[in-house]
């Protein structure tokens, strides 16, 4: 099983001068930083976008969060969790699939449980459509959110704080960070930690970010496939039933499943290479 270095990075393996600044001096910037990409990344919440303007504004994300990276001394995107190594496509790739197959396990019992009846499909061509879009869109929204709350942040904070801290606090901002368009209860807090804890765990466990956004991708594909986007509707017609209280104690024991059998995808994960910050102490 491929594990994390389980030593704090020394300042020779640092490529940037993050280590080298007064850790108020490094928690500031690392805050102001993560306000300007976090506020331009949810721009759609408060202003009218096409498709096309949305995918644009998110792939634009990509050279704001190398801009910022390295002004806030943590380094462009390759620092930042994005820099390719031995088996890369491998970990994005088996994260896309592990995750994929478990959500759409989630559905199907959700749906042999009675949750919702299916009536039949869209057309051909409405569900091409909606693969495209989907598997497009969601590898930007997961990447993104990825480099932001996990790879940013960990670079910072890794030479601080020990692994399990770097899952705990990442996890509890991304649940925070929901809050911009998710109305957080005490069941959408436990369903985004569990996803959180994922997420982190694969940066910790392989230094890099590909497994973590293959996880997040796989996820977001399917419940875009089941829901579809501006309630649209996904690849099949639905007829919901009355929600019951079990049916978020199955969504939540199906992400806690998920979050199980990670332990078990680490073994077949390739670990970055690259010594530094993105590999965590302790």
């Amino acid at each position: 099983m491929h594990s994390a270095h389980s030593h704090a990075p020394s300042a020779a393996s640092v490529d940037s001068p993050v280590v080298s600044r007064p850790l108020g001096v490094r928690l500031l910037w690392m805050g102001v930083g993560f306000a300007v990409m976090d506020v331009y990344l949810n721009v759609p919440n408060f202003v009218q976008l096409a498709p096309v303007a949305w995918l644009g504004l998110y792939a634009a994300f990509f050279p704001l969060a190398h801009a910022v990276g390295r002004w806030t001394g943590a380094g462009g995107l390759g620092a930042l969790g994005l820099a390719p190594h031995r088996g890369w496509a491998r970990n994005l790739g088996l994260g896309f699939v592990f995750c994929s197959a478990l959500w759409a396990l989630k559905y199907v019992v959700l749906w042999a449980l009675g949750a919702f009846q299916i009536e039949g499909a869209r057309p051909a061509g409405e569900i091409s459509g909606l693969v495209l879009q989907a598997a497009l869109a969601m590898l930007l929204s997961s990447a993104t959110d990825d480099v932001l709350v996990r790879g940013y942040l960990v670079r910072h904070l890794s030479g601080v704080l020990s692994a399990g801290a770097l899952v705990a606090f990442t996890t509890f901002v991304y649940v925070i960070n929901h809050a911009w368009y998710v109305h957080l209860t005490l069941e959408s807090s436990l369903y985004l930690g569990l996803l959180g804890v994922m997420f982190s765990l694969a940066l910790v466990r392989t230094g890099s970010l590909w497994l973590s956004i293959g996880l997040h991708w796989g996820g977001n594909v399917v419940y875009r496939l089941y829901d579809g986007f501006d309630a649209q509707g996904g690849v099949l017609r639905r007829v919901m039933l009355p929600e019951a209280p079990w049916h978020e104690g199955v969504k939540l024991a199906m992400t806690a499943l998920t979050l199980a059998a990670l332990f078990l995808l680490f073994r077949f994960t390739e670990k970055s290479e690259r010594e530094g910050p993105l590999f965590a102490r302790g």
